[in-house]
C-alpha cells in the first residue's frame, strides 16, 4: 500500500498529494481503452476517510475552499482588472453536483481524446475538443513551437462559421494597459465575465478587428497559461457565445488544471514532432549527400602501406586521364605527379598523419602527361594495427580545378571590386571637393591631389587661354620641388602639335591617347623624350578636357618612379575625373568671369550714379539762381513781365522733374526708397495729384473730370510717392492728349482692391509699344520738335513705385489715336481699426522773421548766393555771404550768424569739411546748419546729416518751403 503525505502545493509545480488524487480521478474517469489499475479506487477510499478525496475533487474543479487561495499559481484569475470573485449569471448555470458531473465528464473526455491523438497536431485540436462545450462555445490553444514561433489551433462546438472566422488569426502580444486579454502574454489567467459592445470598443485594435469581435458575438472569455515545470508553453482561450452562458470562477479553475494536465501531454507530442522533422531532415541530408558524391565524382584510393602499392578508382583514373587499370607508379608514382610547388606540402600532411597527427587532407596541383594542371582535394583515413603501426590508408579524391579557378575569380572579381570602389570613393571625394572649389587655382590643386598619388605618380594640366594658346598651367608632384622644375621645363620645351601624344595633339585631334614614353613614337620627338627621360616617365594616358561641348585644355596622367602601369580600369576612372575636372574648371573660370562681370556692373552702375548726381548737381546749380530770380523780378514788381516770368518758371518747374525722374530711377531700382506708409483717403490723394498738375492744365479747353465711386476708399501707402504716381500719369495723359481733348479720373473700389483710373481721348499707344510701356526711356512716337518732352521715365517710375505698394498698373488703348487708359490697383485698406496717418503733403505757410535774424549763405555760384541773399534781405533777414569755406570762416569769425546755409561743392575745402570746422569750435557750434545743394541722392543726405548739418535741401528749392525751413529753424 503507498503511504501518502500531505504536501503543501508549491509555485514551482511539483506534485501535491491532491494534485496526484486528480491524477487518479483522471485515470478513473477516463475509461475505455486506458482503465484505472484495481488500486486505485481503494486509494480513494482511503482518501475519503482522510477527508482528503472531496477536498481533491474540489481542488481539481478549481473549487475554493475555507479562505485559502487556491493552490495553483497558474490560475490567479482576473476579471476585467477584478476579483475573479464575480459569479456568472446566466442559463448555464448548474447545481453543485451537476458540475461536478459534467467536470468528471469532461476529465474522461480529454484522457480518451488527448490518448486517441496520433501527433502534435492532433493533441492540440483534442485538447481544445475536450474543453468544448463544456467550458466554451469555441476557442483557441495557442502553443509556442520554436524559433519565436507560435501555432493557433481554433475549433468551435457545432459552429463552422465562427471556426472559419477564426481560422485565418493569428497569436500577437497583448498589452492592454488594463486588461489581460491573453494568458500567453502576460503568463496569468484571466476570467471576463461579462462582455458587452462597450468591451469590445475598449480591446479593438482597429475597425476590422471591432467587426471580428462584433460577429463572433462572445459574452465571455477565460484564458488560463499552459505551463510544463518552468516554461510557458501557451495558453488555452475560451469564450461564450451563442449558449448564452456566462463563465465564472469555477470554469476558469477548472480550465487551469485542464491546462496544467494537458501541458506534459502537448510537450510531449511537441518533441516527438520535433524529433520526426528532425529524423527527416537527417534523412534528407543523407539522401543530398550521397547524390553529392555521385554528382561530385570522387575518386576512391587504397594505399597498402606494407607493399607500398596504391589502388585508384575508375574516377581517380580519370581525374588523372589514365587508362583505367594501368600501373599506378604506387607511392613514388604518386609524388612524381605533383606539382613541385605543392610537393613538399602534400609530403608534410603525409607525414604529419602517418605520425599519428592530424588526419591526412591535402589539396595540390597535379600535372598530366599533356602538361595540364588540376587541382586535386583528397582526404585520408589511417588504419593501424594492435600495435598501432600504420598499414594501410583510405581516401577520397576530388578534382577542384573548377572551384579553384572559381576562387581565383572570385579573388581577381573582390580585388577588382574594392578597386572599384576605391575609384568610386575616389571620384565621390573629387566630386564634392571640386563642386565647393570656384577658384581655378584651387581646382587645379584638388584635381593634381586626387590624381597623385593615389593613381599616378604625375599630373599635368594644360589649358586654353581667350585667344586659344595652350598654357601650362600645372605640373604635379608629390615632391614639390620636382613639380616646380617640371613645370619651368615645360613652359620652355614644348613638344611638336603633330607628335602623337602630346598635349596639343590630343586637343587637336579631340582624341585620348595611351601609350609610353620610352617607346615610339613618343620617342621620335626629341624635346618629349628628352623632358620624359629626365623625370624617368614612362606609362601615360593623355585626355582632352572637355566641358559643355567645348575644349578647355588637356590633362595627362603620367607613371614613372612607382613602376606602375595605367590598365583599363585607370583609365577609365582618369576619364570620369576628366571630365568632373573640365566641369569644375569650367565653372571656375565661368565664376570668374562672372565676378569680374558683376564688379564691372557694379563699378558701371557707381559710375552711372556717381554721373547722376553730379548731372543733378550740375543742373540744379543753374536752376537755383533762376528760380530766386523770378522771385525776386516777382517781389519788386508783380505786375512787370508776368507772362515771361511764368513761362521761365515753368521750364525751370519741368527741368527740375527731369531731373528728380532720372534720380528717382537709379534709386527705386537699387531699391533705396524708403517707403513712409500710412493710412490715406485715396481721393485726398487725387485732389493733391490735381492741385500739383494744376499748371500742366490750366490752359487746356476742360479741366480734368473726376470721378469718385469709392470716396472713402482707403490704402496703406507712401502718400508722397502714391501722388508722384498720379501726376506722372496725369501729366503724361496731358501730354498726349489735345488741348480740347478729355482727360478723366475714376476713383473705385471693392472690399479687396481700390482702382485709379486715368483715361484719355488723346493720341493712344501703338500695339508694338503697349507691352513695353512701362519699360525704362521707352516713349511713344512723337514729332520732330518733340513736343511731349519727356526722358521715357515717367510710367517706368509709376509701375516700380506701385509695385511697391503690392499693387499693380496696366496700360490699354485701341491704338493710335483711339485715347489711353491707365489702371492703378492697390490693396484696400479696412475702415476700422487704422488711424489716419499724417498727410505731410499740405503747403506749410510761409513763416517770415518777427525779428531780423543774421543768414550766413556760403556758395561757390555767385549767381546763386546772390539771388538768395537778395530774396532773404527784400523779407528781412540780415545776410552775409561768401565763396568759398576759408571766407565764411573768416566772416563767422567777424560776425556770429544763426543760422548758415552752405553748398557741399565748395572748392578746396567742401562744404562737409566747413560744418565739421564749424561744430568743433565751441564759439560757431550753435549755428544751425542747412546744406543747400544740387546732391540729392539718398545716401547725399545721410552723409550731411552725419556731418552735424541740422537739414539737407536739394536746390532749387521752392520759396515757401524754403521760408517755412527758415521759420521753423529759427523759431
Amino acid at each position: 500500500m503507498v503511504r501518502l503525505k500531505r504536501r503543501r502545493a508549491t509555485s514551482n509545480g511539483s506534485f501535491s498529494l491532491t494534485r496526484m488524487v486528480v491524477m487518479l480521478l483522471l485515470v478513473q474517469c477516463a475509461g475505455g481503452r486506458s482503465r484505472a489499475p484495481g488500486w486505485v479506487p481503494q486509494l480513494i477510499h482511503r482518501l475519503g476517510r482522510w477527508g482528503l478525496a472531496s477536498k481533491a475533487r474540489d481542488y481539481s474543479l478549481g473549487r475554493r475552499f475555507g479562505n485559502s487561495a487556491v493552490p495553483n499559481p497558474a490560475v490567479r484569475a482576473t476579471a476585467g482588472g477584478k476579483s475573479a470573485r464575480m459569479a456568472a449569471v446566466g442559463p448555464g448555470e448548474h447545481s453543485g453536483a451537476d458540475r461536478l458531473q459534467e467536470q468528471r465528464e469532461v476529465l474522461g473526455r480529454a484522457g480518451r481524446l488527448l490518448a486517441a491523438a496520433d501527433d502534435f497536431g492532433d493533441t492540440l485540436k483534442q485538447s481544445l475538443a475536450a474543453c468544448l462545450p463544456a467550458l466554451g462555445d469555441f476557442g483557441f490553444f495557442d502553443v509556442a513551437v520554436g524559433n519565436g514561433e507560435v501555432r493557433r489551433t481554433v475549433a468551435a462546438y457545432q459552429g463552422p462559421h465562427i471556426e472559419s472566422l477564426l481560422a485565418p488569426t493569428q497569436w500577437v502580444k497583448q498589452t492592454h494597459p488594463e486588461l489581460n486579454l491573453c494568458a500567453f502574454s502576460t503568463g496569468d489567467a484571466a476570467l471576463h465575465p461579462a462582455i458587452d459592445d462597450a468591451w469590445y470598443g475598449r480591446v479593438a485594435a482597429n475597425e476590422q478587428h471591432l467587426g471580428l469581435l462584433r460577429e463572433l458575438a462572445f459574452r465571455s472569455m477565460i484564458t488560463v497559461p499552459v505551463r510544463y515545470r518552468d516554461e510557458l508553453v501557451g495558453a488555452l482561450t475560451l469564450f461564450m457565445g451563442s449558449s448564452g452562458r456566462r463563465h465564472d470562477a469555477d470554469d476558469l479553475a477548472f480550465a487551469g488544471e485542464l491546462a496544467a494536465l494537458a501541458a506534459p501531454v502537448v510537450v510531449t507530442a511537441r518533441l516527438l514532432e520535433q524529433q520526426r522533422n528532425a529524423e527527416a531532415q537527417l534523412r534528407m541530408q543523407e539522401e543530398r549527400l550521397r547524390l553529392a558524391v555521385e554528382a561530385g565524382q570522387v575518386g576512391i584510393w587504397d594505399w597498402d602501406i606494407a607493399r607500398q602499392s596504391v589502388t585508384w578508382s575508375d574516377r581517380v583514373y580519370d581525374m588523372h586521364k589514365m587508362a583505367r587499370g594501368s600501373d599506378t607508379g604506387g607511392l613514388e608514382g604518386f609524388r612524381s605527379r605533383i606539382h613541385p610547388d605543392d610537393l613538399a606540402t602534400v609530403e608534410g600532411a603525409l607525414q604529419a598523419a602517418l605520425a599519428g597527427g592530424p588526419a591526412y587532407r591535402a589539396e595540390f596541383r597535379t600535372v598530366l602527361a599533356n602538361g595540364e594542371v588540376r587541382w586535386i582535394a583528397t582526404r585520408g583515413h589511417l588504419v593501424r594495427d594492435g600495435a598501432g603501426q600504420p598499414t594501410r590508408m583510405v581516401g577520397a579524391s576530388t578534382d577542384i580545378t573548377e572551384r579553384m579557378d572559381l576562387l581565383a575569380g572570385e579573388r581577381i572579381a573582390r580585388a577588382e571590386a574594392e578597386a572599384a570602389q576605391r575609384r568610386v570613393e575616389l571620384l565621390s571625394s573629387a566630386g564634392a571637393l571640386l563642386a565647393k572649389s570656384l577658384d581655378p587655382e584651387d581646382t587645379l590643386r584638388t584635381i593634381a591631389t586626387t590624381v597623385v598619388p593615389g593613381i599616378a605618380d604625375w599630373c599635368r594640366i594644360d589649358l586654353l587661354d581667350d585667344e586659344g594658346v595652350l598654357r601650362r598651367r600645372l605640373a604635379y608632384h608629390q615632391d614639390p620641388e620636382r613639380a616646380q622644375e617640371a613645370l619651368e621645363m615645360a613652359r620652355t620645351m614644348r613638344a611638336a602639335p603633330a607628335t602623337v601624344g602630346s598635349m596639343a595633339w590630343c586637343i587637336a585631334n579631340a582624341s585620348d591617347h595611351h601609350g609610353r614614353f620610352d617607346l615610339p613614337p613618343a620617342t621620335d620627338d626629341p624635346v618629349l623624350r628628352a623632358f620624359t627621360s629626365h623625370f624617368g616617365m614612362h606609362a601615360h594616358y593623355i585626355l582632352p578636357l572637355v566641358a559643355r561641348g567645348r575644349t578647355i585644355g588637356a590633362m595627362g596622367v603620367v607613371q614613372a618612379e612607382s613602376g606602375r602601369i595605367l590598365g583599363r580600369a585607370d583609365r577609365a576612372l582618369i576619364r570620369e575625373l576628366g571630365q568632373r575636372a573640365a566641369l569644375a574648371l569650367d565653372n571656375a573660370r565661368a565664376y570668374a568671369e562672372a565676378e569680374a562681370a558683376r564688379r564691372q556692373a557694379e563699378s558701371a552702375s557707381r559710375a552711372k550714379d556717381e554721373f547722376l548726381a553730379m548731372l543733378g548737381h550740375e543742373l540744379r546749380n543753374p536752376l537755383a539762381p533762376i528760380a530766386t530770380a523770378l522771385e525776386l523780378m516777382a517781389r519788386r514788381d508783380a505786375k512787370a513781365h508776368v507772362e515771361e516770368r511764368r513761362i521761365i518758371g515753368r521750364q525751370v518747374t519741368h527741368l527740375s522733374r527731369l531731373i528728380d525722374d532720372l534720380l528717382d530711377v537709379s534709386r527705386i531700382t537699387q531699391g533705396k526708397v524708403e517707403l513712409k506708409q500710412v493710412a490715406v483717403e485715396v481721393r485726398t490723394l487725387i485732389a493733391h495729384a490735381l492741385e500739383q498738375t494744376q499748371p500742366v492744365y490750366e490752359r487746356r479747353a476742360q479741366p480734368v473730370q473726376v470721378r469718385l465711386d469709392a470716396a472713402g476708399a482707403r490704402v496703406l501707402g507712401d502718400p508722397t510717392r502714391l501722388t508722384q504716381v498720379l501726376c506722372n500719369l496725369l501729366i503724361n495723359a496731358a501730354k498726349f492728349t489735345p488741348p480740347d481733348g478729355r482727360v478723366e479720373v475714376t476713383l473705385r473700389a471693392d472690399a479687396t482692391w481700390v482702382e485709379i483710373v486715368v483715361e484719355d481721348s488723346g493720341r493712344g499707344i501703338a500695339p508694338e509699344l503697349l507691352p513695353h510701356v512701362f519699360d525704362l526711356f521707352v516713349q511713344g512716337r512723337q514729332s520732330i520738335d518733340r513736343r511731349s518732352g519727356g526722358l521715357g521715365l515717367g510710367l517706368a517710375i509709376v509701375r516700380m513705385l506701385v509695385e511697391r505698394h503690392g499693387g499693380q498698373v496696366q496700360a490699354a488703348s485701341g491704338g493710335d489715336n483711339q485715347g489711353s487708359r491707365f489702371t492703378v490697383r492697390l490693396p484696400a485698406l479696412l475702415a476700422q481699426g487704422v488711424t489716419e496717418g499724417e498727410h505731410p503733403m499740405e503747403p506749410a505757410t510761409p513763416t517770415l522773421p518777427a525779428t531780423p535774424a543774421r543768414i550766413l549763405i556760403v556758395d561757390d555760384n555767385a549767381d546763386a548766393a546772390d539771388t538768395l541773399g537778395e530774396l532773404l534781405k527784400m523779407v528781412g533777414y540780415e545776410v552775409r555771404v561768401a565763396g568759398d569755406a576759408e571766407a565764411a570762416l573768416a566772416l563767422v569769425q567777424e560776425d556770429l550768424p544763426q543760422l548758415a546755409l552752405l553748398d557741399i561743392g565748395l572748392p578746396g575745402m567742401d562744404g562737409y569739411e566747413l560744418a565739421e570746422r564749424l561744430r568743433a569750435d565751441a564759439r560757431t557750434r550753435g549755428i544751425k546748419l542747412v546744406a543747400l545743394t544740387g546732391y540729392g541722392r539718398e545716401n547725399d543726405r545721410s552723409r550731411a546729416l552725419g556731418a552735424q548739418f541740422d537739414e539737407h535741401v536739394v536746390k532749387p528749392v521752392a520759396v515757401d518751403k524754403l521760408f517755412e525751413l527758415l521759420g521753423r529753424m529759427l523759431a
